[in-house]
Formats: structure tokens, C-alpha cells, sequence
């Protein structure tokens, strides 16, 4: 396995005018904990800012706003923001790009340079991949790589945060082609192999990534999934546009 760190920086100085909105409004984004795109061709993201909740919510209630819904909370000292949004062009094969590589994006996202408008990027897979991946994505955005080498879970980077267990779940899914596209390898086959249930081991894919994002709102060792909330939550209800 190889890991590969880089940076995007849009052509426009942000990803879709969502963003844009958000940083005319004083608002700054810092990371992006996790991502979905979902079938019908919106996404479901999780990702802290910096900035006044006024500001932020002027922002995502703007008529030029992106917004389907979103939930603001106050985590730990972080404004931790859940939005569900229909992404730009951009944005859309940017997630696109990724969905067709057998990669694992490693969570948080972080916003940097110039007024926080590139983002950082880590992803882990086969050198392949992540070769065919970065050409792709090339094509798409400015793409400037910080780091790259062999993966070591023993770094100190989230990945170890996993139980052995959750790793080797994670390790035979990457081996059988639970990540090709399409598929190569069913719940069912990946059961087989691990002596489990196919429950379980849809079961661990989806902590897989709860417990990363939990690290990077903790700040330390991933916490059990629903611990460390407290302080208030701001929600909107669902937009008529």
C-alpha cells in the first residue's frame, strides 16, 4: 500500500459558491471530517469552520445558497457543520473522480494556504491507482503533491486509530476488490473469507470511517461514535426552493 498527500487549489479561489458564500460572509472552512455523494446527485458532508454562527448561517439561507439542509453544532470548542448541499460541477467530478478509483480517502480534509482556499488531500491504495487517480484529478483542478511513499499504519496518522480487527476487515476488502469499479467482491464473499456475517462486515466498513472522523473531533484517540457533543445545535428546516 502507498499513501499520497496533495493539495487542490480551484481555478475560481473556491469548490462550488456554497463556499464561496460562506467566505464573503467571514466564515472559514478548516476541514472536511467526512463525505457522500448520494444517488440522486447531492452530497452529505461533515466539516468544521471558523466563524460566527450568524455569519454562518446567513450564509447557507443566502438565495444564491446551495443549501438542501444543515445542522450547526458546537463540539469540543469546534463549530462542526453537517450540510447537505447540491455540489457544484466541480465538486460533482471531483467525487465522481474518486468514486472510480480503488483509493481510501484519509479523513480530515484540510483547508490551507491563501485565506484557506486549497485543500489538502491524503489518499491510500495500490500505486496504480493512486497514479491513474492523480492524472484524473489533474485534468479537473491544480494538483500539487506534498508527500507520497510507502503506508505505514504505525505513523501516527489516523489509520491507526483503528481496532485490529476493523484493519483487517479493511485489508481483505482492498485485497479482494471490494474497492474496484465496479465491485469485485460482495459483503457475502468478504463474510466468507473473515468468518463473519455479511452484516458485520458492512457493519465495520461504516464505523471504518466514524471512527476516523472521531479523531479529528476529539483531537486524540477515536471516541466511540456519538461521544464528546455538548453545546448548543442550530438547525434549519428543509428548503421550499
Amino acid at each position: 500500500m502507498r499513501f499520497v498527500t496533495y493539495v487542490l487549489t480551484p481555478p475560481q479561489g473556491y469548490f462550488d459558491p456554497g463556499e464561496r458564500l460562506l467566505r464573503e460572509s467571514g466564515v472559514t472552512p478548516v476541514t472536511i471530517q467526512d463525505t457522500e455523494y448520494l444517488a440522486d446527485g447531492t452530497v452529505v458532508t461533515r466539516r468544521t469552520v471558523r466563524g460566527d454562527r450568524e455569519h454562518v448561517t446567513r450564509a447557507l439561507d443566502h438565495p444564491d445558497s446551495n443549501t438542501v439542509d444543515y445542522l450547526l453544532s458546537d463540539v469540543d470548542g469546534n463549530t462542526l457543520l453537517q450540510l447537505h448541499y447540491q455540489p457544484s460541477e466541480l465538486t460533482a467530478q471531483l467525487l465522481e473522480t474518486h468514486r472510480r478509483h480503488a483509493v481510501i480517502l484519509d479523513y480530515p480534509m484540510e483547508y490551507t494556504g491563501s485565506e484557506n482556499g486549497s485543500l489538502r488531500v491524503s489518499q491510500i491504495g495500490f500505486e496504480g491507482e493512486l497514479r491513474s487517480l492523480i492524472s484524473d484529478t489533474r485534468s479537473l483542478v491544480d494538483l500539487e503533491i506534498e508527500r507520497l511513499g510507502r503506508y505505514d499504519p504505525s505513523d501516527g496518522r489516523p489509520f491507526v486509530d483503528l481496532t485490529d480487527r476493523q484493519r483487517e476487515v479493511l485489508s481483505v476488502a482492498i485485497e479482494e476488490g471490494y474497492y474496484q469499479v465496479p465491485r469485485e467482491v460482495t459483503y457475502r464473499e468478504l463474510a466468507d473469507r473473515l468468518g463473519c456475517s455479511a452484516g458485520t462486515v458492512g457493519q465495520h466498513l461504516r464505523r471504518i470511517e466514524s471512527r476516523l472522523m472521531s479523531t479529528v473531533i476529539t483531537g486524540g484517540s477515536a471516541a466511540a461514535p456519538g461521544s464528546g457533543s455538548s453545546g448548543n445545535s442550530e438547525t434549519r428546516p428543509p428548503s421550499s426552493r
